[in-house]
């Protein structure tokens, strides 16, 4: 019998989005999603996880978003070459550490999970529309779009 967490217990992937973007970037997020301005082409991302449970984590974001992210984790200016060449680098170690925090607050840290290498590439159009709620989270970050989704393999 998988161990299982029910949904009142667990944190949404909002909550851990926050939790995550504040610890590991000093990022701050806001619940109300700002709309990408339209020469913004996103990006998206996507990493997976195997073991009791099965799923995949993706998100959305600007390129803007990315350059800032990895900006604040190399603490460097975001205009500065170094920030906007990591930028990509950047969101897969945000969906990695996303990921490993994911399973760890879903389903305890007694089993263990095997993480796929995170996937970042750039995406034609806006993300999915989907509902907020446990497994989607539309919001900013830093004034930036950001969108999450959790899908469940099971």
């Amino acid at each position: 019998m998988k161990p299982q967490m029910t949904s009142a217990k667990r944190p949404s992937v909002g909550d851990l989005a926050s939790e995550v973007l504040g610890n590991l970037a000093f990022m701050i997020t806001n619940s109300s999603a700002v709309q990408p301005p339209p020469s913004a082409a996103p990006l998206s991302g996507v990493i997976g996880y195997d073991g009791p449970h099965r799923g995949t984590l993706r998100c959305w974001c600007t390129p803007r978003f990315a350059s800032q992210l990895a900006a604040n984790l190399l603490g460097v200016d975001p205009q500065e070459d170094s920030a906007q060449a990591g930028a990509i680098d950047a969101v897969r170690e945000l969906l990695n550490v996303l990921c490993g925090h994911l399973v760890t607050c879903w389903y305890g840290t007694e089993s263990v999970f095997n993480l796929s290498i995170a996937e970042v590439c750039p995406c034609q159009g806006p993300p999915p529309t989907g509902q907020d709620g446990e497994d989607w989270w539309r919001g900013d970050v830093d004034g930036e779009p950001f969108v999450l989704m959790h899908k469940p393999a099971e």
